[in-house]
């Protein structure tokens, strides 16, 4: 017989399996452009920034190849926030600094 709390917690782990991907340690980029936390799409080497919309005719959130581009947020909690709302697996960084080893947080 199927317990519905055992089923529920296979399907988070299966959601979190895939929003963070198979791989549980992914090459962290070696340095980031200032102070705070990332949302980085390691599948992609990108980052979460900010990019103008042709056809919206507005700058909305967007993957960003380049680290000085990416938005660095003040706390975890709304780094993970953000990360939320995206399907393709991502990862939180945080910079302690302009040009110093980031340090994978989630």
């Amino acid at each position: 017989m199927s317990n519905s709390k055992d089923d529920d917690m296979a399907s988070r782990a299966a959601s979190m399996t895939k929003r963070l991907g198979t791989n549980p340690a992914p090459n962290v980029p070696t340095s980031l452009s200032r102070k705070g936390y990332v949302v980085w799409f390691h599948d992609h080497g990108e980052y979460l920034g900010l990019a103008w919309n042709e056809s919206a005719a507005e700058i909305e959130r967007a993957h960003v190849a380049d680290a000085e581009h990416a938005i660095y947020f003040e706390t975890f909690a709304q780094a993970v926030v953000a990360s939320d709302k995206f399907i393709s697996p991502c990862r939180v960084l945080h910079s302690p600094g302009a040009g110093k080893a980031p340090k994978l947080m989630r």
